[in-house]
């Protein structure tokens, strides 16, 4: 089965717009058992779109198109369907149900192939497509999306082998959502491992293993910037596990508030395993804590050295008794390498709490 994408957008050709919906749509249609034969970005214009529709109808089964689709008689996709009938009639029209939104998506059938129109609004069009592909009429291959974190598209694939073109790959803030076959699904999170989240994401993740195991955690924050925080309090009921953090930016809140000794800071900089057990430990301290993390780095675009470039970070995990430490290089821009530091942190916590077998004293 060939499948075709019609993005009509001219703030996207301009460089006004981002596309939100080819990468998305594209591994929907991958894991349900489609080859993408062509995507098109077009302008707003009738005659454009009703003469990519009829070059795509023939080595197409299913045609996607988005945006020009309003609640106004003069819309683009209206026009464009109007020509359309006059050269290649189809065999019946229907519509497609906005389960988010106001504008109807219409659904033509043609000898071969079907050509939906959905609206350019992502939201939408997002939670219209599983419903387009759920109502082909035959058997189809559901689909399941695995989160995946610590391994880039390539490594995935790598791992995966044989499965890797039958899924789809779905960046979302340094993590990846992987759309895989149902029946894929269990063999594939084996093969991938710890890799392999089992929430909807690393925040998700994290806090329900928190509050199965019955833990309290803490974080003490440099680089990161209070980042950390904001991803473990984005997963409603949040307050049942975590107990704040410190946003250590500057040496002397290091220094006052989380207890790490100016020598160590002299010695070894702030960016250093010993200044990074230090604030963990701090950071346990005072809000006892079950578990925490600590990271201390640099984001960049200044900062670096020769012995510590911008990218390095230190992370630290564990609780008062025992913690482990680790070095990283990260090769993002500022945000990307903010990003990564807080959710390695998650990870790495949330590896040490299934590896060290850490339990509260009182599990959910």
């Amino acid at each position: 089965m060939k499948a075709s994408l019609i993005v009509t957008g001219s703030e996207i050709l301009t460089g006004r717009r981002q596309d939100a919906l080819i990468m998305p749509f594209a591994a929907q249609l991958a894991a349900r058992g489609f080859l993408m034969h062509e995507v098109r970005i077009i302008p707003d214009a009738p005659g454009g779109l009703c003469g990519a529709i009829l070059d795509l109808l023939e080595p197409s089964s299913l045609m996607v198109v988005t945006g020009g689709l309003g609640l106004t008689p003069d819309d683009t996709t209206r026009k464009a369907i109007e020509e359309l009938g006059r050269q290649r009639q189809p065999l019946s029209e229907g519509q497609i149900r906005n389960p988010v939104g106001s504008a109807q998506g219409i659904d033509l059938r043609f000898e071969g192939c079907r050509v939906v129109f959905l609206p350019g609004v992502p939201r939408e069009s997002l939670a219209m497509l599983p419903l387009v592909l759920e109502d082909r009429g035959e058997e189809m291959t559901s689909t399941a999306e695995v989160p995946v974190f610590g391994l880039r598209e390539v490594e995935i694939a790598e791992r995966i082998g044989p499965f890797a073109d039958r899924c789809g790959y779905l960046p979302r803030d340094k993590e990846i959502a992987l759309v895989v076959p149902m029946d894929l699904e269990g063999e594939i999170r084996s093969i991938l491992g710890r890799h392999a989240l089992e929430g909807k994401d690393l925040s998700w993740t994290f806090g329900d293993l928190l509050k199965s195991r019955g833990l309290t955690c803490a974080a003490a924050e440099s680089c990161t910037g209070g980042l950390i925080g904001h991803l473990i309090t984005q997963v409603p009921g949040s307050s049942e596990y975590f107990l704040g953090s410190v946003v250590s930016y500057g040496n002397v809140v290091k220094e006052q508030v989380l207890g790490v000794v100016r020598s160590d800071l002299e010695r070894y900089g702030a960016v250093s395993e010993q200044v990074g057990r230090a604030m963990l430990k701090g950071v346990l301290g005072l809000t006892g804590a079950d578990v925490g993390m600590a990271v201390t780095g640099i984001a960049g675009p200044d900062g670096g050295t020769r012995e510590k470039p911008v990218g390095t970070v230190w992370i630290c995990v564990g609780t008062l008794d025992e913690a482990e430490a680790r070095q990283f290089r990260f090769s993002f821009d500022r945000d990307g390498n903010k990003m990564i530091s807080a959710k390695a942190a998650l990870f790495m916590l949330r590896n040490r709490i299934h590896d060290q077998d850490i339990r509260g004293t009182s599990p959910s």
